[in-house]
C-alpha cells in the first residue's frame, strides 16, 4: 500500500502548506480584530468563532492559489452552506470546523462523503456469503486540522495547525501531524531523492599469472 504522507508530498507542493501556516495565523489575527471592533459581549463569544470559520475559509483557498492549486468552493449537499476544497492528482483536501481540541470535526455531510475515500487504508472486512469489493486506492482525503486557545490562551493566534487524514467513518485519525513535521517531511523527502549514488567500489585482482621457468634436468628422463 502506498504511504499516504508520500503521495501527498509527491502532489501537494511544500509552499502550499507553508503558505497555508502563515495565511492560517493572519486569519485568526483579522478574526479577532473583527469581533473585537463590531461587537460587544455577550455576541462577541459566538461572532467569533463565525468569523474564524469565515477567514480561515478564505485563508484555505488563498493559500492553494498562490501554490498553483486548484481551489474551490462548492455547495453542500444537501444545499444550505458552501465549503473550500482543494484538489491535486487525486489528493482532496477540505478544512475541519475550528475546535479546541485534535480530535475528528464535526461529521457534516460533506466530510463524511470526502472522508471515505479513504476506505482503502482501512482493514478489509471480509464477507463469506458474498464478494466484497475492494475499495479503489487512486483518491485520498486529508483535512485540516486548527485549533483554538482556551480561555486563557492567546485568541489572535491558533494553537494548533495540522494535516489528518481521517478514516472513512471520520471516527478517528489515521494520521494526524503538525505542519511543521509535514513541512520537515519535505525536506526529508528531497534529501533522500537528491542523495547521491555510493561510488561503485570494485575490488581488482592484483595477481598476475606468471610462467614458471623450467631449470636444467627438470624434464622427466
Amino acid at each position: 500500500m502506498t504511504d499516504p504522507i508520500d503521495r501527498i508530498l509527491t502532489h501537494i507542493p511544500a509552499h502550499f502548506f507553508q503558505n497555508l501556516l502563515e495565511q492560517t495565523d493572519a486569519a485568526f489575527a483579522k478574526a479577532f480584530r473583527l469581533t473585537n471592533d463590531h461587537y460587544a459581549e455577550p455576541e462577541r463569544a459566538a461572532m467569533l468563532g463565525q468569523s474564524r470559520h469565515a477567514c480561515c475559509e478564505e485563508a484555505f483557498r488563498r493559500a492553494a492559489q498562490h501554490a498553483g492549486l486548484k481551489a474551490k468552493a462548492p455547495h453542500t449537499q444537501p444545499a444550505g452552506g458552501r465549503y473550500s476544497l482543494v484538489e491535486q492528482g487525486g489528493i482532496y483536501l477540505v478544512r475541519g470546523n475550528v475546535q479546541r481540541h485534535c480530535g475528528t470535526p464535526r461529521p457534516s455531510h460533506f466530510r463524511r462523503a470526502w472522508a471515505e475515500l479513504n476506505a482503502w487504508m482501512e482493514p478489509l472486512q471480509l464477507d463469506f456469503l458474498c464478494d466484497v469489493p475492494e475499495p479503489s486506492s487512486d483518491k485520498l482525503c486529508g483535512m485540516l486540522v486548527v485549533t483554538a486557545h482556551r480561555e486563557l490562551g492567546d485568541a489572535s493566534l491558533p494553537a494548533y495547525v495540522g494535516l489528518g487524514i481521517p478514516n472513512s467513518d471520520l471516527s478517528d485519525w489515521l494520521l494526524l501531524e503538525s505542519l511543521n513535521k509535514v513541512l520537515a517531511r519535505y525536506h526529508d523527502h528531497d534529501t533522500q531523492a537528491h542523495k547521491p549514488a555510493g561510488p561503485n567500489i570494485s575490488v581488482k585482482d592484483s595477481a598476475l599469472p606468471r610462467l614458471k621457468n623450467k631449470l636444467d634436468g627438470d624434464e622427466p628422463s
